[in-house]
Formats: C-alpha cells, sequence, structure tokens
C-alpha cells in the first residue's frame, strides 16, 4: 500500500459537482438526465484535444487531453501536466497508465466499469435516482462556448454533489466542481481551449515515457510497473458491517507487491457515482500508516488497525462515511476457511 499509487488514484479521479437543490420538479429532473445522457454519449464517440485547469483546494494545475472516441472499451486517452512536476495518464485498451517521475502504476482491465474522462457515471441513470436526484441550474459559457448547466444532488449526508457544465452543441463536459457536504467546492475543472477532431494520428497517444507503442496498444507493463488488479479473493476474513445504502462491492483483489511486502487486500465498493476503497495490510508489528482522518483534495481518509492489520479506507466522499465504514470494518477468522 503505498502513497503515490493512491495519489495516482487521486489523480485519475477527476469529478465534477452540484449546487443547493431549488425548485426542484419531475420535469426538469427528466431534462437533467436527457443531457447527462448526452453528456455519456459524447465522452465515448468524440474525438478532441484541449487544455483545461484543474484546481484542488490550493493546489491549482493545467494540463493537456488528447482524446479519441471510439466503442467501449476501445477508448484511448493521454492526459500530461502542463505545469509543476511532469506527469501524465494513458488510457488504452480499458487499462490506465500513471506515468509519474521514475515510476510507472499501470491498473490494467479495470477493476471496476468507469465511465470516459472526466466523470464516471453508469449508463443506466436510473441507478442513481435513489441517491441521487437531478437538476437543471440554468446557462453557463466556457472556453468561449455556451453552455447548459446542470447539478447531480445526494439524497442524504454519505455522498458529494456535482455540478456540471455541459456543451449545448453536444453535450461535453466543459466545467465541473465538486462540492463538500456543505456544498463548498474542493475539486474543480475547467477547460480554456477546446477543439473537436474528426480523428486524432497515433503518434499523439505516444508517450516518450513508455516503451514504443505501449501507450496506443495497450500494451505489456514497463518493467518497474505496479499492477492494481492482483489476484480474485473468493474467501475474506474482513467484513464491511456499516456502508450507507446503495454502495456494492464490485471488486476484491489480493495485491502481492514485488518488493516482498505483505499482500494487500483491496476492496471496491461504488454507488454508481461514488467510489470509494479498502486497503487491508497486515502491519507485523510495524507502525500503522495512518489511524484517524486524513484528506487530499476531494479525497477523505480513515486508517485503524485491526487485528494487526492497517486498514485504510479511501474514497471521494464525505469524511464521516470514510469514518462509518473503517470503524464497521470486522476479522472472522473462520471466514476465510473452506
Amino acid at each position: 500500500m503505498k502513497r503515490n499509487l493512491v495519489l495516482c488514484c487521486a489523480t485519475l479521479a477527476i469529478a465534477a459537482g452540484s449546487l443547493p437543490l431549488a425548485g426542484w420538479s419531475q420535469p426538469v429532473a427528466e431534462d437533467a438526465k436527457h443531457w447527462l445522457e448526452r453528456m455519456l454519449q459524447s465522452t465515448q464517440t468524440l474525438s478532441y484535444e484541449g487544455t483545461f485547469i484543474y484546481v484542488q483546494g490550493p493546489h491549482i494545475e493545467a494540463m493537456r487531453i488528447v482524446n479519441g472516441g471510439g466503442a467501449e472499451g476501445k477508448q484511448r486517452r493521454r492526459l500530461f501536466s502542463l505545469s509543476g512536476p511532469p506527469r501524465e495518464v494513458v488510457v488504452a485498451n480499458n487499462s490506465v497508465i500513471c506515468l509519474l517521475p521514475k515510476q510507472h502504476a499501470t491498473f490494467v482491465g479495470g477493476d471496476y466499469p468507469r465511465s470516459p474522462f472526466p466523470l464516471s457515471i453508469p449508463r443506466e441513470l436510473g441507478r442513481l435516482q435513489n441517491h441521487y436526484q437531478f437538476e437543471m441550474l440554468g446557462s453557463d459559457r466556457v472556453a468561449g462556448l455556451e453552455a447548459q448547466v446542470i447539478a447531480i444532488k445526494p439524497r442524504d449526508a454519505w455522498r458529494f454533489g456535482y455540478r456540471l457544465s455541459l456543451d449545448r452543441r453536444n453535450g461535453m463536459v466543459l466545467r465541473s466542481a465538486l462540492l463538500d457536504e456543505k456544498g463548498y467546492p474542493i475539486e474543480q475543472l475547467m477547460f480554456t481551449d477546446l477543439q473537436l477532431r474528426p480523428h486524432i494520428d497515433d503518434a499523439d497517444f505516444v508517450s516518450a515515457a513508455l516503451p514504443d507503442g505501449a501507450a496506443a496498444q495497450g500494451g505489456p507493463n514497463p518493467d518497474n510497473a505496479e499492477s492494481s488488479a492482483g489476484e480474485p479473493v473468493t474467501r475474506s476474513a474482513w467484513r464491511v458491517d456499516q456502508l450507507p445504502e446503495g454502495f456494492a462491492k464490485v471488486s476484491h483483489n489480493r495485491i502481492t507487491q514485488a518488493s516482498g511486502r505483505q499482500p494487500t487486500e483491496h476492496l471496491v465498493f461504488a454507488d454508481g457515482l461514488a467510489t470509494i476503497s479498502i486497503f487491508v495490510e497486515k502491519l507485523n508489528q510495524a507502525p500503522p500508516l495512518l489511524q484517524g482522518r486524513s484528506q487530499f483534495g476531494s479525497m477523505n481518509a480513515f486508517g485503524v488497525v485491526v487485528n494487526d492489520h492497517q486498514i485504510l479506507v479511501v474514497g471521494e466522499a464525505p469524511a464521516a462515511t470514510m469514518q462509518r465504514i473503517a470503524t464497521s470494518i470486522r476479522f472472522d477468522s473462520e471466514a476465510d476457511k473452506p
């Protein structure tokens, strides 16, 4: 369980946010749902390149994105920083590679389904409506383009809200904000320029930090890459007793570090929009990585020690959600026996 891997996950988790509800009605919600359906279509099919500003608390970063549309699972995408430390994210053939200085982290095959950048929501929006409500918020203008503003508002205190400015021509996200449980922005993204392209050349998806062809073809990991997939877990001694309603387990893997560290169990839970990860690693009397709360931008974390294991819960959800889940995790020595 490594901090830089969690930070890479945080970089991938670029999302958007909502405003307080006012005057919501069923027809308005259906209109908002239609706009979100347009957004889903555009993020899968459009090819484009552009520059956006990413704001996370006091941190401001400029990034460039090149995106090639295609059938589901066949999209290609490359993001790279224009300010601060060099950093890239390359997506090809359903694999994600984080390229950090002197280190790669590779996520192969996707532990759980995700929609394309920048917001991950299910194709069937009805799955969200038990826990979120949709709202039309008026007009906006971003990167010189006219936009429709849509809110996705949580129905309880266990989730964050989202606000999206969508291009009126095609529904693409031009601006987004993630708001905490009090309605304050904790993460924002805004395009400053955007060009739609009929076709993106293969060379535009190639990173100098990868072996030739690896970015375009989704090829094998570099020698020092780390894989997040691991081995699927069918029996485990760990049980989560207090998940907020609507969250379901979508993956459970055991990751073995090449350094010889103890294997880490990685559980992922999602409600269709918010995603929460649980990491479990045996300490062997070593000091814990985290006890109590921590925050990195929009990512909240809560750590506890149970039966000489570090339990770390991380996700883009309120701190109270992380604490509720972490303190409900139990060890059952009989549960993983045949």
